[in-house]
């Protein structure tokens, strides 16, 4: 044994030559739990969502031209009926409401108001809001901030309120009333408050681009800098809509401060050579606890049609840059042509990701809004522990006590996949447990997993000797294959994986343990870095679909996912969180209430809900 791990490294070596090592990919991705899915609000599609500071989320909506709050004290498993705190008045209708809560708990919702045909001279579009001081139990009268025009043609649009660390509130919306007569222009306009959102200042326009729709702002904080995200009409290159940001320093605090159409404070921040170049608007930017950020958008990058978007989800650094790992939080729409529109994020708990979509605004069914939980991560993790290979999954026999760290399924295959590690001196144990309604497990085609190995480290730019590649069948065969010449190879293991499948009408689950010796390696490699990616190959209709990590790109282990083996001392009965699931992370810790206190970023400290946690 000893000597093929010497040629493998040996090979590896020569191999490096040309290949080249690289630094393992770094920022996190984000992993979406279908299982997690369920519906909001029905009858609706623009909401939005905070988590208050009592620990409960708090959603706002629109629903028969009225808004709307409701509540969850579940993270989300379940939620108020939804209660009315404003009403529209006669040949008026609101719409597109935000939330924000103050640092000193104060509760606001600004929308927008419209009229109605005919329209009238004594109506108006606008900006309004309502506040409650006591935690959402009773709401002000509607406070107008802004009057805009009388038509459609002349309103204004999607309110968002930041506070900064002065306590000076500022609102952004989009304006198209200075602009009468014209279909196409639109400015992002700026109002502020001194007295917790009571009175407020007459507008600043931050930007405008001549010709275009700058539209749907979204501010946030980062480090120093006021960034607030809108989408552009009109960036060059671009066939349509794409998100870009806008910023200005604290200091400055946008005075003096008018972004025209070319400006360094104008960014396109997507970065194009790991994402596709998806057009669509109505972008949302949030912040994760340990700084970096996530950013939203529609789009119909898989559809080709305007009328069909989905929503795609990135993950950016703490400047709000470099936008990268692109994914979906709901399965493809492409066939059924029922379009998710005007999304949002927000950042709950210890950072998990919900993603709010607006299911049906065209298609065959009823407009909704559905709510999914994405899980940002760095790196996964195996507990020390054997599981009973029995294809099944049981409480406690992985990492979590579902067998669910990992979760994927959203971007091509449409159903729920899950799957986890555990190991032991003799072997490394994965399972993976896939929703499928057309299993195939039998011919030259079947429903496959490939599950990608660096567990040297390497990380090679082209497939090289010691990358692996196990692929584990539905028939219970399987298939090892390693870089060779840049290319895939077949090789024979020092040990045979024990595999074991379970293959029903809904569903199959793969069970394997892989010996170490297969590996390259003597003992479970406790104290190094190794790489991980899975795939998951299904087959229906007479096609093949490919469900993928994102930014992994299987020749080049360097984008694997970063993978370690836990400490003997926990054991595979480590705790797990309650009756919420915290984004998993190598670098986490357990509050005083037992819930995993998340930060990638080691050596950080924050405030978690009142208790200051050292990372």
């Amino acid at each position: 044994m000893k000597r093929l791990f010497t040629i493998l490294l040996a090979a590896a070596t020569f191999a490096s030559l040309e290949a080249a090592r690289h630094e393992p990919y770094s920022s996190s991705r984000l992993f979406w739990d279908m299982g997690s899915r369920k519906t909001l609000f029905s009858n609706a599609l623009y909401a939005r969502m905070i988590e208050l500071q009592d620990g409960r989320l708090m959603a706002v909506t629109n629903i028969s031209d009225n808004i709307v709050v409701s509540y969850s004290s579940t993270w989300g498993s379940n939620w108020s009926t939804p209660q009315v705190i404003a009403t529209h008045p006669s040949m008026q209708h609101l719409f597109d409401a935000e939330v924000v809560q103050l640092r000193d708990g104060t509760i606001i919702v600004p929308y927008n108001i419209g009229t109605n045909t005919p329209y009238s001279d004594d109506r108006h579009y606008g900006v309004q809001l309502n506040i409650s001081t006591d935690n959402g139990e009773t709401w002000s009268k509607p406070i107008t901030v802004y009057t805009a025009g009388i038509d459609f043609g002349t309103g204004c649009w999607e309110p968002a309120i930041l506070e900064l660390p002065s306590g000076e509130l500022h609102l952004y919306f989009s304006d198209e009333s200075p602009y009468p007569g014209d279909n196409h222009d639109q400015c992002i306009q700026l109002t502020r408050s001194f007295d917790k959102g009571r009175t407020w200042s007459p507008v600043e326009t931050i930007s405008y681009r001549p010709g275009a729709r700058d539209g749907m702002p979204v501010p946030n904080i980062l480090g120093d800098s006021i960034v607030v995200t809108i989408e552009d009409s009109r960036w060059p290159g671009e066939e349509t809509f794409v998100p870009v940001t806008l910023r200005s320093s604290i200091e400055e605090n946008w005075h003096g401060i008018h972004i025209p159409a070319t400006s360094e404070r104008r960014n396109q921040v997507i970065d194009y050579s790991w994402c596709p170049r998806a057009c669509g608007g109505a972008p949302y930017l949030c912040r994760l606890p340990w700084g970096e950020t996530v950013l939203s958008r529609q789009s119909y990058y898989e559809s080709g049609n305007y009328d069909v978007m989905n929503m795609y989800v990135y993950v950016g650094n703490e400047e709000g840059r470099g936008f990268k790992s692109m994914s979906q939080p709901f399965p493809d729409n492409v066939e059924s042509k029922v379009s998710i529109e005007w999304n949002s994020i927000a950042v709950i708990d210890t950072g998990i990701v919900v993603a709010l979509g607006g299911v049906g605004a065209k298609g065959s069914v009823s407009k909704h809004v559905d709510i999914v939980k994405g899980y940002p991560v760095r790196e996964f993790k195996a507990y020390y522990g054997t599981p009973t290979l029995d294809a099944a999954v049981t409480n406690y026999e992985y990492h979590t006590k579902l067998a669910n760290q990992v979760m994927m399924g959203t971007n091509t295959i449409g159903e729920r996949v899950y799957a986890d590690f555990s190991y032991d001196e003799q072997n490394l144990y994965f399972v993976i447990s896939v929703a499928d309604r057309t299993p195939v497990n039998e011919g030259s085609s079947m429903d496959v997993v490939h599950l990608l190995l660096d567990p040297h480290d390497l990380c090679e730019t082209l497939p090289s000797p010691g990358v692996i590649d196990i692929t584990l069948r539905t028939d219970g065969t399987y298939l090892l294959q390693q870089g060779k010449n840049y290319l895939w190879t077949t090789f024979e293991p020092a040990a045979p994986i024990d595999l074991h499948v379970n293959v029903t009408s809904k569903n199959y689950v793969i069970e394997a343990a892989i010996p170490w010796q297969t590996l390259g390696h003597e003992a479970p490699p406790q104290d190094q870095r190794m790489g991980m990616a899975i795939e998951v190959q299904d087959r229906r209709d007479g096609k093949s679909y490919l469900e993928t990590m994102p930014d992994v790109k299987r020749g080049q282990s360097w984008t694997y996912m970063t993978f370690r083996l836990e400490d003997h001392a926990l054991g595979i009965q480590a705790p797990h969180s309650g009756t919420q699931p915290s984004a998993p992370n190598a670098q986490s810790l357990f509050d005083l209430q037992g819930r995993r206190v998340i930060n990638p970023v080691k050596g950080k400290v924050y405030i978690q809900k009142g208790k200051k946690v050292r990372m």
